[in-house]
């Protein structure tokens, strides 16, 4: 099967098909998100200035560059201070438009590109509830949240289709990125010319069905739930969405636009079926309008008088032993640390929101970030913890140039001269970058295999 034979059955819906194909035969644009919780914007331009990046004119926090160079391999990405995103993925979370100090779930979290686009459009406050039921794409998630410093995530691992009746009317919004038959991702990867059939989009359709009506259930009213597919087939789109507004009367669809960015309108008449018309208000991304992946965004709000979540009466834990000796170490104040929790797993002290802290209506993975661990009554502080609160040391910190940062983070010693020793703040360019152990001459980074730079 070529891509012509696998996308005609659009040509009925999609009036330049012509184009239509001749985008989807390019290679896509290279795109990525600037993480403002690790980096300001103007501190990561300069970092990338070298490769020339171009602002997404829909977006403020996202680039491309003119080149396919592997920015996986650069220091800022390893840093956490972008996120390779393809420009169309960024949108779901863009219309979502989460709010500081709000409680969201993202059903389908794996691999994290949208939990962490969440969490930082949240300012790393509130509640970010991250669910993935796949066990083999956990890793990644939980890979990527910590390397973007996420503080108010709670990783949980159920069936995505039981969370509307364990936690009803409980979120303020909702993220369903739900799992499709790909027809989108041809741009990046032909893999779908395999594996695509008529029977995976009826297959797919019937568990977003589950998915959708799940997260509706779990909406607070007056909440917004975003649903979104890399599909083009109505089946997995409009169809599911009409399947919501035909079981809940209370369901709206919201009009979506974002200035600078093109949709089309949603289909109502597909083969055989009709939608209500209220799919027309859905928002179809095409790959001619805007040089990007496909996709579709419903916008759903629910109608009725919000109920107030359940309170906790419980004791936050903070444990002033480790702010103690991030003070004494680097003389960071201790203000910095007063509004989190502060807590000990197994052998590892994490640092979260309280409001992370307090979610315990479901067993989970791991919430917020470690903060470090002990040895030999001393404290190591954890590398991306101490890039979020490193930045406020008065003590104890070595300034680095670039060739011993990209040494520092391919796990390779640096010479030092002052006579250092302990546990020492790496700061390039007035940023902490990480921590290492200084002795005799020589700082020995902390830099995990599978976080160093090849």
């Amino acid at each position: 099967m070529n891509i012509e034979q696998l996308y005609s059955r659009y040509t009925r819906i999609i009036d330049d098909f012509k184009e239509f194909l001749a985008v989807l035969s390019k290679p896509p644009v290279l795109t990525f998100r600037i993480n403002t919780i690790k980096c300001s914007k103007e501190k990561v331009l300069n970092f990338l200035k070298e490769f020339n990046p171009r602002p997404l004119i829909f977006y403020a926090d996202g680039f491309s560059i003119p080149e396919r160079f592997p920015l996986g391999n650069h220091y800022t990405h390893q840093l956490g201070m972008i996120y390779v995103q393809e420009a169309a993925s960024m949108i779901p979370a863009i219309v979502l438009d989460p709010k500081p100090n709000e409680v969201i779930l993202d059903l389908c979290a794996a691999p994290g590109s949208k939990t962490t686009q969440l969490g930082q459009m949240m300012n790393n406050t509130g509640l970010l509830v991250a669910n993935e039921v796949n066990g083999k794409r956990i890793r990644g998630l939980v890979y990527n949240v910590k390397r973007c410093g996420l503080l108010n995530e709670v990783i949980i691992s159920i069936p995505g289709e039981r969370i509307g009746n364990i936690l009803p009317e409980y979120f303020d919004r909702i993220l369903l990125d739900a799992p499709c038959s790909g027809e989108g991702t041809i741009r990046k990867s032909k893999a779908v010319l395999y594996h695509w059939g008529l029977k995976n989009i009826q297959k797919m359709a019937h568990i977003q069905k589950g998915l959708l009506v799940s997260g509706f259930k779990s909406l607070k009213c007056g909440g917004i739930m975003v649903y979104s597919t890399c599909t083009i087939a109505p089946e997995e789109n409009e169809g599911v969405v009409d399947y919501l507004l035909r079981k809940f009367p209370e369901a709206e669809i919201l009009p979506i636009t974002i200035p600078h960015f093109k949709f089309r309108p949603g289909v109502t008449k597909w083969e055989n079926e009709s939608f209500d018309t209220r799919v027309k208000l859905c928002a179809r991304i095409l790959p001619q309008d805007n040089d990007t992946a496909p996709f579709f965004i419903a916008k759903i709000t629910k109608k009725g008088i919000p109920k107030d979540r359940p309170g906790f009466y419980g004791k936050i834990e903070f444990n002033n032993r480790i702010i103690e000796n991030m003070v004494q170490q680097f003389a960071i104040p201790r203000e910095k640390f007063l509004n989190y929790a502060l807590f000990q797993r197994n052998k590892t002290y994490f640092i979260s929101t309280a409001e992370a802290y307090t979610f315990l209506e479901l067993p989970n993975i791991r919430k917020g970030l470690e903060a470090g661990w002990i040895y030999d009554d001393e404290f190591k502080p954890d590398n991306d913890f101490i890039q979020l609160f490193g930045k406020d040391a008065k003590k104890n910190f070595h300034e680095i140039r670039e060739w011993e940062l990209k040494k520092f983070l391919s796990g390779e010693s640096i010479r030092i001269q002052n006579g250092q020793k302990g546990f020492i703040i790496i700061q390039f360019k007035d940023l902490p970058v990480g921590i290492g152990r200084a002795n005799n001459g020589e700082i020995k980074p902390s830099v995990k295999p599978e976080r160093r730079i090849k």
